[in-house]
């Protein structure tokens, strides 16, 4: 309800004082705390839903990139910056000292059964190499842990982790994404309604996690009236 309300605002409001109010929702709503938690919940259940068409949600972002609001841009889309994207596919050596290896060199190799191979490959940046990587039936939780884990791994790359069939729903992976601060907040808000109780709970209760989620996992925990 709350995010069928703002998406009625959202509508009637420009794009820019769209993209504004979307980027004051999301920067505020960080700190937890009523009324801006709820208010960035409803701001994440909007922009993940059909709620918000394609064409409203791409004039709010052109502003949000215009304008460098992050938090805004974090809500409504979590791809790469053609810089990012770029930089993950050019050439680079599979052990340091030796040639670099082509994007196309680095993707036969992730297709590989070879373990020191594929312990290498687990750090390449690129999203076409992580997905062959998470559907290797060589690879371990061990291994995906470490994708999870890493600061160098993108959004785009952390999604793949999510949404791999064999790893994304098993708890440590999970907890691993969720305390990942590269895994936008938006998508993270989203991985909390897909956590047992149990996960939610041990969620709610772990000063280490961000706020919000804190604050997210407590509503989902609260009986229901």
């Amino acid at each position: 309800m709350r995010a069928a309300k703002l998406g009625e605002i959202i509508r009637e409001l420009s794009p820019d004082a769209a993209a504004w109010l979307l980027d004051m929702l999301a920067t505020a709503g960080r700190a937890g705390g009523p009324p801006f938690d709820v208010s960035l919940l409803a701001a994440v259940d909007l922009t993940s839903s059909e709620l918000l068409d394609y064409d409203t949600r791409r004039e709010i972002y052109i502003v949000a990139e215009a304008q460098q609001l992050d938090g805004c841009k974090e809500l409504l889309f979590t791809e790469e910056s053609p810089s990012e994207t770029a930089a993950a596919a050019a050439p680079r050596p599979l052990v340091p000292g030796t040639r670099p290896l082509t994007l196309g060199e680095r993707k036969s190799l992730a297709r590989s059964n070879d373990r020191s191979t594929l312990e290498r490959l687990v750090i390449d940046p690129h999203e076409d190499v992580v997905a062959l990587l998470l559907g290797n039936p060589h690879m371990t939780e061990e291994d995906i842990l470490r994708i999870a884990t890493s600061r160098r791994s993108s959004a785009v790359v952390l999604q793949l982790v999510l949404d791999a069939r064999r790893f994304g729903t098993r708890p440590r992976v999970r907890r691993a994404l969720l305390r990942n601060p590269r895994l936008p907040l938006a998508t993270a808000l989203r991985l909390v309604g897909l956590l047992n109780r149990a996960e939610q709970r041990e969620l709610a209760n772990d000063p280490a996690i961000h706020p919000s989620l804190q604050t997210a996992a407590r509503r989902r925990l609260a009986p229901t009236s």
